[in-house]
Parts: structure tokens; sequence; C-alpha cells
């Protein structure tokens, strides 16, 4: 199993590997060229040119390549740690089996109690992320939405977990959870897309080209909030030039 987890990240590796030495030798190439260059800036200003952006595009690209290759592995990571979890909770539960039903009962109640315990904090958690605004981009100060649509989804999700028939050991997180719901609900619905909107006229006045902005507009318009603030958080990134 190891073996194989091995392998089907070996190829990932490898690429990223390539990947952070082409982008190092890019940055090296940027470097000399600005001091290449340095002598002729008076020159280009005088005449109202700009000083070419020879690698900004290149090292965008290869940080994409390099992300999707780090979550490939991530991903071959995550699928073999799962599996020998699993076959450690299974050799775990037929330990347990084989124990007096006093012993049984006494583990099952410790374990319902971590598990309780563990839930409320990762559900108290939550909460408090939620209550932080999203953060802005550097330079235009426009609010990132993607990840707070995120956080929202994952936030409803479990609303049906913290029904009071269903709630049980987790009722602890559930009650830190209840009130932020209908709050959680009326953002998704219509306070993240009034952000999403505004943030695009904010882009079209500044002149930014109308394609990635249609984009995530088409998006919202379909009801696609997840989708709109993708589109728009990377319109915003586009437009910063990061």
């Amino acid at each position: 199993m190891l073996e194989a987890a091995r392998e089907a990240s070996r190829a990932p590796n490898e690429l990223a590997a390539e990947v952070m030495a082409l982008a190092a030798e890019l940055q090296v190439f940027a470097a000399s060229f600005e001091e290449a260059m340095a002598p002729h800036r008076e020159f280009l200003a005088t005449h109202g040119a700009m000083l070419p952006d020879m690698t900004s595009g290149a090292l965008r690209s290869l940080s994409a390549m390099l992300g999707y290759a780090q979550r490939r592995v991530a991903r071959s990571d995550a699928t073999a740690t799962s599996l020998l979890g699993g076959i450690a909770l299974r050799r775990e539960a037929l330990r347990v089996l084989e124990m007096d039903e006093g012993t049984r009962e006494a583990i099952a109640r410790s374990r319902i109690r971590k598990a309780s315990e563990t839930f409320g904090e990762r559900a108290r958690a939550r909460a408090e992320a939620l209550s932080a605004a999203p953060p802005v981009s550097e330079r235009l100060g426009l609010p990132l939405l993607a990840e707070r649509c995120g956080e929202l989804t994952a936030l409803l999700q479990m609303r049906p977990l913290c029904e009071a028939a269903s709630s049980s050991w987790r009722e602890a997180g559930c009650a830190a959870l209840r009130e932020r719901f209908e709050a959680a609900e009326a953002e998704l619905r219509t306070g993240l897309p009034r952000k999403i909107a505004a943030g695009l006229e904010k882009l079209r006045e500044k002149g930014m080209a109308a394609v990635a902005l249609d984009k995530a507009q088409a998006r919202l318009d379909a009801g696609d909030v997840k989708g709109a603030a993708i589109a728009y958080d990377a319109a915003v990134r586009g437009a910063e030039g990061t």
C-alpha cells in the first residue's frame, strides 16, 4: 500500500521539482534583465515606453502547475493515510470485541465524550471564523469571497446534523452553530451576491477587460454563487497581477 502511494506521488513530485527549478531560472533571468535595462530606464520613460515584463505570466503559470502537482500528491497521501487508518480502526474494533461488556461500555462512553468535545471545538472554531470579515485584495482593497462562500456552504451542510432530534452527542457544538445558520443562509443568498456585483462594478470602472467580468456576472445571474465567487476572485487577482 505504501509503495503504491509512493508510486502515485512520484510523477507529481518530479513535476513539482522541475517547475520549481524553472521558476528559479526565470527569477534569475528577470533579475539580470532588470539589471541590463537599468541604464535605459530614463530613455524609455522619455519616450513613453514601459519596461516589458518578460516573466510574470510564465511565473503565474508555473505557480498554477506547482499547485496542481502538490494537490495530486496531497490526494495520494490522504488516500493512503485513510486506508491505513481504517485498518488500524478495524484491528482496534476486533480487540474491543474480545473484552467484557462492562469494559466495552466504558470505552464507548469515553469515545462518545471525546467525539463530542472534538466536534464542539471545531464547531466553535468555525463559528468564530465566520465572525471575521473576508480578506481583501492588497492593491484594490476588494473583498475576496470564494473562501467565504465555501465556509458558509460547509456550515449550512451541517444544519441537518444539528436538528434537535438527531444532535445527541453533537449538542455542545450544535448549540454554537444554530444561531449562525439563518445569518449564514442570508449571507450566501443575498449578501455575497451583492458584494460580488459591487466588486465587479468597481473592476469595470477601473477598465478591466470585460471577458473575465462577464464570466463572473454570468454565473451570478445563473444563481451559481460559488462559481461567481471563484470567477470574481480570479478577476480581482488578475487585475492586481497576482
